[in-house]
């Protein structure tokens, strides 16, 4: 059929032990569900998507996507195909129901806070921005009780990722200072309180994506292709992030790991999450946003390129 003559992979994204729950906005404890759409707690899908409310984006065709992949877990589709908001591009998602089983036709799925659906890309860093998918790796005053990251394969904060990090340590390399990538760090782990300052003498922390043709629609790079479902020319910063958080259902987190030569923290490369409960009924592909920052938009109107995402 159509579908088996695009560029797809079927494949299971990022398995994760468990998430934490200690980030007010997404983090809630949620349970995963299956691929009947029930979850697997024994709780009723029912009692679940009364709560929410289904996702309507822009309206795509199958028949424009040029490839993505299929989360078989989710029964999600993740697709990419021309944009409905800006030039170029834009990333789909929707409902997969495999032809080959019509006896398990999924009609509706949710699925939860803090998922991830694909990366955002594989690149380096440098001291310039190329192109406008660029993305900063950047933290300071109070971020780090609120920025979630992907840890020894859990969402949890900034905090507290670089406390495990330090617990992790034996008693010689805990006399050490705490690294992290392009930043200060000053950690008082008996009251488990972090203060994380930007390096000012630090430049190389613009992440570039970097994709090679054969792996445009893999897994790991799908998220570049999302675009910002917020943005209007004629909106001020207020009416931007309050678009922002009706429009866009997606959260840029960075997935950090640890280098075992000097024990820093570094970034490997963006995840793409759901940053809340989305519920679809759609079998045919929505455009699905994520939040580039107002700041990025200003640039784009006064110098007409834009600086990086923030």
């Amino acid at each position: 059929g159509f579908l088996s003559s695009m560029r797809w992979s079927s494949t299971f994204l990022f398995t994760f032990s468990s998430i934490t729950t200690n980030i007010n906005a997404f983090l809630a404890a949620r349970v995963p569900i299956s691929s009947k759409g029930v979850l697997l707690s024994g709780e009723s899908m029912e009692s679940m998507t009364h709560e929410v409310e289904p996702y309507v984006g822009p309206a795509g065709s199958i028949a424009d996507t040029e490839g993505g992949i299929v989360v078989g877990d989710l029964s999600l589709q993740v697709s990419v195909a021309k944009s409905l908001v800006s030039k170029g591009r834009g990333l789909f998602l929707c409902i997969y129901n495999d032809e080959g089983e019509p006896e398990s036709v999924v009609e509706e799925i949710v699925i939860p806070s803090g998922t991830p659906i694909c990366g955002y890309a594989r690149g380096y860093f440098s001291d310039k921005e190329d192109g406008d998918k660029s993305v900063t790796f950047l933290f300071g005053g109070d971020s780090a009780n609120t920025t979630a990251v992907f840890y020894n394969q859990q969402l949890m904060t900034l905090s507290d990722a670089l406390l495990e990090n330090y617990q992790e340590r034996n008693d010689d390399e805990k006399g050490k200072p705490l690294l992290l990538f392009g930043h200060h760090i000053e950690i008082d782990a008996e009251n488990e309180v972090v203060t994380v300052k930007a390096d000012s003498k630090f430049s190389s922390r613009i992440f570039i994506p970097d994709v090679k043709k054969e792996d445009e629609f893999s897994a790991s790079s799908l998220g570049m292709y999302a675009n910002d479902l917020a943005y209007d020319p004629d909106s001020n910063e207020v009416q931007y992030f309050e678009n922002s958080e009706r429009n866009n259902i997606l959260q840029l987190v960075w997935r950090l790991a640890k280098d075992e030569e000097n024990g820093m923290m570094v970034p490997t490369w963006p995840v793409v999450i759901v940053k809340q409960d989305v519920r679809l009924l759609n079998t045919m592909p929505f455009e699905v946003g994520l939040q580039y920052g107002f700041n990025y938009w200003d640039a784009v109107t006064k110098n007409g390129i834009s600086k990086y995402i923030n």
